[in-house]
């Protein structure tokens, strides 16, 4: 039965995300994919909130000035593929943030729990899975065959610490520290057409 909910949870998933994303306009496909996966952070019972080291948000607010100024050949901007303007800027990284760790880190190692003792071993079928669903970004010409393959085992070891993350300290911290990666790479997306920085 749990192994049963496991793949349907995964089936239902990827119709709601396929469905969202190429049934209704980008603006308001982040913003029903936020409204959806926040509404099931209580009906999930989701371990929301532990106090996380501040240490933790300052490595990853470096992380992202760093990025922010590396030079443009060093982050390979030009293999991801998409029109930024300043309410994208928040929403897509609001909207992945939220979507994939309530899913991902949530609703999956929950039901993963059931199914296997060993933090571990989830943690590490919950960040494949979260690496592989990026898969959409190729589909939808986002992002570039090498991009999505360069990117894989980068994604599967962010995946690997948003769990940790999660199981220890809760979805909401998980959530902004994943804020805090995306942001930086659509920022300095957005930098690249746009001269002034708001």
């Amino acid at each position: 039965m749990n192994i049963f909910m496991f793949f349907l949870s995964l089936l239902i998933y990827f119709i709601i995300i396929y469905n969202i994303e190429k049934r209704i306009i980008f603006e308001r496909a982040l913003l029903l994919k936020t409204i959806i996966f926040s509404l099931l952070i209580p009906i999930f019972k989701l371990n929301f909130y532990e106090k996380l080291p501040y240490m933790l948000y300052i490595i990853f607010i470096i992380y992202g000035i760093i990025l922010i100024f590396l030079p443009e050949k060093w982050v390979k901007m030009g293999s991801f593929k998409i029109y930024i303007n300043k309410k994208r800027l928040f929403l897509i990284p609001l909207s992945a943030s939220i979507t994939e760790e309530v899913f991902f880190r949530g609703i999956l190692n929950e039901i993963l729990l059931n199914i296997i003792d060993n933090l571990v071993y989830i943690s590490i079928i919950s960040s494949f899975l979260f690496a592989l669903v990026h898969i959409f970004n190729l589909i939808n010409g986002i992002e570039n065959k090498k991009y999505f393959i360069i990117t894989f085992p980068l994604r599967f070891l962010f995946g690997l610490f948003f769990s940790y993350v999660y199981f220890k300290y809760g979805l909401l911290n998980s959530i902004i520290l994943h804020f805090l990666v995306n942001f930086p790479a659509l920022y300095k997306i957005y930098m690249r057409y746009n001269k002034a920085p708001f």
